[in-house]
Parts: C-alpha cells; sequence; structure tokens
C-alpha cells in the first residue's frame, strides 16, 4: 500500500513538472524543446448550419492523441486555391507552406506548435453550397455555427481563436459580436470596419477596388453548387451616398462595442485606401478588456507570416487558448514601428490609442512662399493648379499640383491622423475632388520613399475629399479626425471659396532636423498614394486661398 502511494506521488509530481514551464533535462539542465507535432489532414469536412446547409472545410489537426485548442478561418477566397501565390518583388520574401490558403494562417505553423486549423469555405465559393452572403449577418450566423461545431469536436480543447488577414480579418469582427460560447480569441489583421469611408469611397471620392476585387477575388471563387449572390459591385457603384442600404447591410462598426473576448488587432500603418484607418477603428471601439494594437510599416503578407510576428501572435493564442503563461500580458496595449524610410524604423510602445502626450500642431500654409508655418500669414495670398482630369496620374506635372514645404529644426516624430484645412475655389466647375499626399525630403531635395499601400515608393499619408460632401458629423467629429456625412450633396459655384476639411488616415514617421515635410494637393491621383479613382470631377483650375482670415492649415500629431 505504502509503496503504490509514493508510486501515485511519484507520477503526479512528473505531470505536475511536465505540464508546468520548466522542462529541464534532469542530466544536462538545458530546456527540453517543446513537442513539435505532425500534421493529419481531413479535406472537405462538412459541417452542418442552423438551415441544414454543409459548409466544407479543411482540418489540420496534430497527429497524437489528446484535445487540441482550434484556429478557424472562413471567406470566399477558396480553401483549397493552394498554395497562395506571392510575388517576391511586391509582396516580399513570404514563407509558408503548402497548406496556407491565401491570408489565412499556416497549418504547418500551427499544427506544429498544437493547433487545429480549420480552414472554412463560405456558402457559396469553394466548395459550400448556397446563396453568397458577403459579410452580412447570415455569413456570421455561418461562422457562429462553424466555431460551435469546432468547439465539441473530439479532438478540440473547447477553445476556438480566429485569425487571417484582410476578408479574414474583417468577417472576425461581426460573429465576434455574437459570442459564440467556444469562440475564445480574436486576431483580426488588416480588418477595416466601414467599408464606404475605409475601401470604396474615399472622402466621397470613388474608388477602383471593388471593381477589382468583386470580380477576381469573388466572381472567379464562386461553388459549382452557388445558387445566387448579391452583386455589390453594381450596388455600390450605383449608390455614392452613405445612407444606400447596401452600406447599412454591410455595416461592421455597430456591433463592435459587443465583442468581449480578447483581441490582437494588427495593420500595416501605411495601407491607406483600404484597412489603416478601420483597423484602428476596430480596436478603439471594441469592448474587450485584454486587446492590443500593432502597427507595422512593412509589406503586410510577409509581415503576417514572418518569425517576428507569428511569434507574438503565438503568444496570444497560448494565453488565451492554452491557458499557459505567454508573457503577453506584459506586452504594452501598442506596439508600432516609428518608420524613417522604407523598411527603415524602430519599434515604439504606448499604453493606448490615440498616443498621450502628443500636441496637435498647426501649420498654416502660406501661398506667397508655398512653405507652412506655425504661427498665422497675416497677409492673403492664393495658388492655383490645374485640375484637368489626367487618364495617367504619372504624367501629372508641376502645374497641376502644388507643394507646400515644412523644414524641421528638431528631431520630430509625428504619430496619428492629420488633418488637412483648406479654403479652396474653383473657376468653372460645381465640385472639386482633393487629392492630398504627406511626403518626406531629406536635406538635399530628395525625396525619401516609404513601403506603399502595395509597392515601394510609397508616400507617408494620403488624404482625399470630394468638396461636395464636405459636410461633418459635429457628434463623430473630433478636434484631430473630422467625420464627414456622405448624405447629401452641397455643390459650390464657380470662385465660391468654402473652407473644407481633409482627413488624412493615420501615420508613424520620424523626421531628423532639418528633413522636410512635403504637402502635395492635386486634382488627379497621386502616384505615390498607389491608389487608383474613378469619376473625377474636377475641371478647370483651383485655387487655394492662405492667411488673412483665410487660415488654410495642416495639422500634425507631434509627440512631445
Amino acid at each position: 500500500m505504502l509503496q503504490s502511494t509514493l508510486k501515485f506521488l511519484i507520477i503526479t509530481v512528473f505531470i505536475f513538472l511536465a505540464s508546468n514551464c520548466t522542462y529541464e533535462d534532469d542530466l544536462t539542465g538545458n530546456p527540453i524543446p517543446p513537442i513539435e507535432y505532425k500534421m493529419l489532414i481531413e479535406n472537405d469536412v462538412q459541417i452542418k448550419m442552423r438551415d441544414g446547409i454543409f459548409l466544407s472545410a479543411n482540418v489540420y489537426r496534430p497527429d497524437a492523441e489528446g484535445q487540441f485548442p482550434v484556429i478557424m478561418s472562413l471567406g470566399p477566397y477558396g480553401k483549397d486555391d493552394l498554395p497562395a501565390e506571392y510575388d517576391p518583388q511586391d509582396d516580399g520574401n513570404v514563407q509558408v507552406s503548402e497548406y496556407a490558403a491565401f491570408e489565412t494562417p499556416d497549418p504547418a505553423y500551427w499544427v506544429k506548435n498544437g493547433y487545429v486549423v480549420i480552414a472554412v469555405d463560405s456558402r457559396g465559393t469553394g466548395k459550400s453550397p448556397g446563396t453568397v452572403v458577403l459579410l452580412e449577418s447570415g455569413e456570421a450566423q455561418d461562422f457562429y455555427d462553424a466555431i460551435e461545431w469546432a468547439g465539441v469536436q473530439n479532438w478540440s480543447s473547447g477553445k476556438v481563436g480566429l485569425n487571417g488577414v484582410s476578408y479574414f480579418g474583417l468577417s472576425q469582427w461581426r460573429v465576434a459580436a455574437m459570442n459564440p460560447p467556444h469562440l475564445k480569441a480574436i486576431m483580426p489583421y488588416e480588418g477595416f470596419t466601414d467599408i464606404y469611408r475605409d475601401a470604396t469611397y474615399h472622402g466621397g471620392i470613388s474608388s477602383t477596388f471593388i471593381d477589382l476585387w468583386f470580380n477576381y477575388r469573388i466572381l472567379s471563387n464562386l461553388s459549382s453548387e452557388n445558387t445566387g449572390y448579391r452583386h455589390l459591385q453594381n450596388e455600390i457603384n450605383k449608390n455614392p451616398l452613405s445612407t444606400a442600404q447596401v452600406y447599412q447591410d454591410l455595416d461592421l462598426g455597430s456591433t463592435l462595442s459587443q465583442i468581449k473576448v480578447p483581441a490582437y488587432v494588427a495593420v500595416s500603418i501605411q495601407d491607406h485606401g483600404l484597412h489603416t484607418r478601420g483597423t484602428i477603428n476596430g480596436f478603439q471601439k471594441i469592448g474587450s478588456p485584454n486587446k492590443w494594437l500593432e502597427l507595422f510599416g512593412r509589406k503586410k503578407w510577409e509581415y503576417y507570416y514572418s518569425e517576428d510576428a507569428t511569434s507574438r501572435q503565438k503568444m496570444f493564442f497560448d494565453q488565451f487558448l492554452k491557458d499557459e503563461d505567454s508573457g503577453i500580458l506584459n506586452q504594452a496595449p501598442i506596439r508600432y514601428e516609428l518608420r524613417e524610410a522604407f523598411y527603415k524604423g524602430s519599434v515604439k510602445t504606448a499604453s493606448e490609442w490615440p498616443i498621450l502626450g502628443r500636441e496637435l500642431t498647426k501649420m498654416y500654409l502660406n501661398a506667397e512662399t508655398m512653405t507652412m508655418s506655425t504661427h498665422p500669414n497675416i497677409n492673403e495670398n492664393t495658388t492655383s493648379y490645374d485640375a484637368t482630369v489626367i487618364e495617367e496620374p504619372e504624367l501629372i506635372t508641376e502645374k497641376q499640383r502644388v507643394i507646400f514645404k515644412y523644414h524641421f529644426n528638431e528631431d520630430t516624430d509625428i504619430v496619428g491622423s492629420i488633418k488637412l484645412n483648406l479654403f479652396v475655389s474653383s473657376d468653372i466647375a460645381d465640385d472639386i475632388d482633393l487629392f492630398v499626399g504627406i511626403q518626406k525630403e531629406n536635406t538635399i531635395g530628395e525625396i525619401i520613399h516609404f513601403q506603399g499601400p502595395a509597392e515601394e515608393k510609397g508616400q507617408i499619408a494620403s488624404g482625399w475629399l470630394r468638396v461636395s460632401h464636405r459636410a461633418l458629423d459635429k457628434n463623430k467629429s473630433t478636434v484631430e479626425i473630422p467625420f464627414h456625412t456622405h448624405d447629401h450633396i452641397q455643390k459650390i459655384s464657380p470662385n465660391e471659396i468654402v473652407e473644407v476639411q481633409v482627413e488624412i488616415w493615420p501615420t508613424t514617421v520620424k523626421f531628423k532636423s532639418g528633413e522636410i515635410l512635403r504637402l502635395v494637393i492635386q486634382g488627379n491621383d497621386i502616384v505615390e498614394s498607389q491608389e487608383e479613382h474613378k469619376g473625377i470631377l474636377n475641371k478647370g483650375n483651383t485655387t487655394i486661398y492662405t492667411g488673412g482670415k483665410y487660415k488654410s492649415y495642416l495639422q500634425i500629431p507631434v509627440l512631445e
């Protein structure tokens, strides 16, 4: 009896020690490396939805006995479109296995580390039957059902996390707000929350994004058993105001406060025109008591799959899906790259966003000297540019834009959203489309480029506004960020001077003493913005007014 008791105690102590993070070899004293699991693959697993339809999923899990936490993604791009193709020149050094579908977690990495990975084809796409319901409540219900299915399988620990980029990031917002019982953590990378302002109408100007995305990513991936789809491309192109029903149906922001599970939110700080603005807004609005925001200035897919980024992804999921003390609770809530140039910058941390200790500095435009100053100008002056629409933005000449410059006399860190307050008129047009860029110039007049939304040779920040959409929502606007209603049109008369505020998307950048900030304003897409728009309304000449009663200024958030 005594021997049995001693044996039981020894086994109990051994199990206790093995289950903690010590893992030391008794002979060498060196840490024993964690178990690396081999992968078992089950393709086209059928997951039943509440209406009786079965969605198709690929399940990648450790080839071992036991129960493991689940990392799941659901979307319309095709779980079997393997391997995902990335362009080394544009996308960087993306290292993934042959099992990683586009913008979704790499099963080879996660299964090795003791996770089940599930990739689900959303309704009507890939190998799933039914009618496509992109980003609507119906898709969130499907996601809810898939999460709950995963939570009760015999190989599941009952803890499910969500992970993915772009569509696979933004689809998490709505289902997380429904709080499925088995959902324990989310990780939306690059997930906008306001399809009108973030993706399809920048400042009221129509983006080409919906045309490219809907045709290439959606229509090309419809299931052979698809029974129909909502033609979002046509609806969005026909509805230039935010009040249209399509934007209400696709709204991802209204329920963000209902999200309670831990969240690790990440976005490329340079993805202006799609993800940066909305992802940050999503982070700010979610009700999660445990949440982190990571802002980076690198190529998005290269970064997402990098060893650096996945190490923090793993810390997060180890903490909330495996209940391990991973160290993530000691990480600052905000982690951002303070950029200096293309792939040059330093990692900083903060306790909240917007970052405390910033000074909103106004730099007043001077049309006589084409400079900016922190002191208002007494004399009124004007400058004009030819706003004629150009089919090829790279052919823009100096007469078709204006550039105001500010010389920094000391090192200056800009972190947050920028605002341009401007007095403008047109000599013949009844509307003006403003394209605004923030750029950097070194001490000898050379442009310093940054990683852009898609390619290298990007600018620091971008902003857009159609002047007839200048009306502000006073309840949602702040001293830092103007919020336009986009619910009605206010045309102007020729030579009528109007005051407008342009929202320039959030950024991070360090200017060293002697370097120059360039404010670019023109009537066509700025090449360095790497964004394309259609239906531009500009005609004739656009005039900018400065000085005296025309307090046109650029407001920047400067870290003290």
